[in-house]
């Protein structure tokens, strides 16, 4: 072989259709751990383009191995696995904050955390392998494929949908303009679409009709781009008049927050001092983030004098707080929200609670407890809290109804849109403290703007260790703080948009597309089988 032909694309497009064995294996990990640069902070969603032409090209040499839908599966599954690794490597690092022994589950937890999200992409392998023909246009059947398990990853058994491919555009964007229409998942399947057509286009025998879906996916994207700069462009959204919101933002770390020497007392003087930093007076709503103090803080009277102390006539504390509920055994434990009104008596009276419903797995309700338990990790097994009865939309006194999302519920674009009715801004209250300085926060906080694109709210954010801010129902941070920095930082509240076609109408646009693909695949192969099995003697 020439070393020019060595360095064809073409080649090695030929060498992979039969290629097998552990180098396939490798080269698929690898693949999918480049892809995830993709992914916040970077977003360089051009590594996407290598990435998944490595794996459609994988997954049609499978038709060359013995069992082609086995090999499909497990080449869906590595690229997977490679990517959830490299995506989501900050897991361990909740392992390590926990402290004690806890690192211990680390080569145990991301492994399994990453391939219980790879098997996903292995079925998605399995169905594009089984569908997919010859024809260049395959492309659609991969992306539709690919896309509806991701709908399901982010779906069943609780579902996290974390590091969509939809979320390598940076929201804000133009791009990401077009979540507003047809939501993350919809925004998922043109991604794939348009940065895996590259593959098809490249054979040994260039035709001009093996770039027609590179350049349909280049033109989708173009038209994307173009609305999503007109909306922007056309949208100036001012404040409501007359609310000022503090963000009481600490750079306070875990082993801080639960230290030895009077941790309790000197993380409740810690916000208290923040809070009453210069300007308080001009100050209507006052914002602390999810579990800010570490003990139960409605039961603490002292605590509470020192809360009512600090607020003035008719302001008002959105705390997270924990809280627990019952007597003895029948004792429930919570991660809530409670929203505190100033009273004249001095301790501040308890307008709302707010009780989380989608908890963290392995985080605040252990999945599988009587295993962990039984290979030693009674402790860990035992961190359970309960759920809340469901979505709710909170009246806020002196400002508009407000839905709560604590931590991870503001990666579900569903739970947003399940909410009793349309609340007039969101509260994300979190704690990233728990993943350090790595990628995660990043990613939390970019998938979190999406929910305001997605349904034209404005969203006030508070993340202990993470990024808070204000986010515009376009889905900019006019203000946004970084994890390090310590203060409190006054800002309004941005007006609402009309609400939008995703508001309206949900996933029902990304269903209509992808079903279609595949169903009209589906009819056309069984049509040619009728057709094959009548040309038989």
């Amino acid at each position: 072989m020439t070393i020019e032909r060595q360095f064809q694309p073409w080649s090695w497009r030929a060498r992979l259709l039969k290629a097998g064995g552990w180098r396939v294996w490798l080269l698929l990990l690898a693949s999918g751990a480049f892809s995830a640069l993709a992914m916040a902070p970077l977003n360089v969603w051009p590594a996407l383009i290598p990435g998944l032409t490595v794996l459609i090209w994988c997954l049609d040499g499978s038709r060359h191995q013995t069992h082609t839908l086995q090999s499909a599966f497990w080449r869906g599954y590595l690229f997977g696995m490679g990517y959830f690794i490299a995506g989501t490597f900050w897991v361990g690092f909740a392992f390590l904050n926990r402290g004690g022994a806890f690192w211990m589950l680390i080569p145990l937890a991301l492994p399994a955390f990453a391939s219980l999200l790879a098997v996903f992409w292995g079925f998605a392998g399995m169905l594009y392998s089984k569908l997919s023909q010859r024809s260049e246009w395959r492309i659609l059947v991969f992306a539709a494929s690919f896309a509806l398990f991701e709908w399901l990853r982010g779906h069943i058994f609780s579902g996290l949908p974390w590091n969509l491919p939809g979320y390598t555009w940076t929201a804000g964007g133009a791009i990401s303009q077009s979540a507003s229409w047809f939501g993350i998942y919809g925004l998922t399947f043109l991604t794939l679409f348009a940065l895996a057509s590259p593959a098809v286009a490249i054979s040994r025998h260039m035709k001009s009709r093996r770039l027609m879906p590179p350049m349909a996916g280049i033109g989708l994207l173009l038209l994307v781009f173009l609305a999503g700069m007109m909306r922007l462009g056309s949208a100036e959204i001012p404040d409501h008049e007359g609310l000022r919101f503090r963000i009481v933002h600490s750079s306070i770390t875990q082993a801080e927050k639960w230290g030895p020497n009077d941790f309790e007392a000197r993380t409740r003087d810690r916000y208290l001092r923040l809070t009453q930093a210069p300007g308080l007076d001009a100050v209507t709503h006052v914002l602390w983030p999810e579990g800010a103090l570490p003990y139960f803080m409605l039961e603490d009277g002292e605590t509470l004098r020192m809360i009512g102390n600090d607020l003035q006539n008719g302001q008002v504390l959105l705390a997270g707080i924990n809280r627990r509920a019952g007597i003895g055994r029948d004792t429930t434990y919570h991660n809530s929200l409670a929203v505190l009104r100033y009273a004249e008596n001095g301790a501040p009276r308890v307008d709302a609670l707010y009780d989380k419903v989608r908890l963290v797995p392995f985080g605040e309700t252990i999945p599988l407890a009587w295993l962990i338990s039984a290979i030693g990790f009674e402790d860990f097994a035992r961190l359970q809290f309960a759920p809340g009865p469901g979505p709710a939309v909170s009246n806020v006194a002196g400002a508009p109804s407000m839905m709560p999302l604590i931590c991870y519920e503001a990666i579900f674009p569903e739970f947003v849109r399940s909410a009793p009715e349309r609340p007039g801004w969101l509260y994300n209250l979190s704690n990233d403290a728990w993943f350090g300085d790595t990628s995660g926060p990043w990613q939390h906080l970019n998938q979190t703007r999406y929910r305001a694109i997605e349904t034209g709210l404005p969203i006030l954010r508070v993340a202990s260790r993470g990024y808070s801010g204000a986010i515009d129902p376009l889905g900019r941070m006019p203000l946004r703080i970084a994890p390090d920095d310590e203060g409190a930082y006054d800002t309004g509240l941005p007006l609402p948009l009309a609400s939008t076609l995703y508001w309206r109408y949900g996933d029902l646009p990304f269903w209509f597309i992808t079903l279609s693909i595949l169903g009209l695949i589906t009819a056309q192969r069984f049509r040619f089988m009728r057709k094959q099995k009548r040309s038989q003697p």
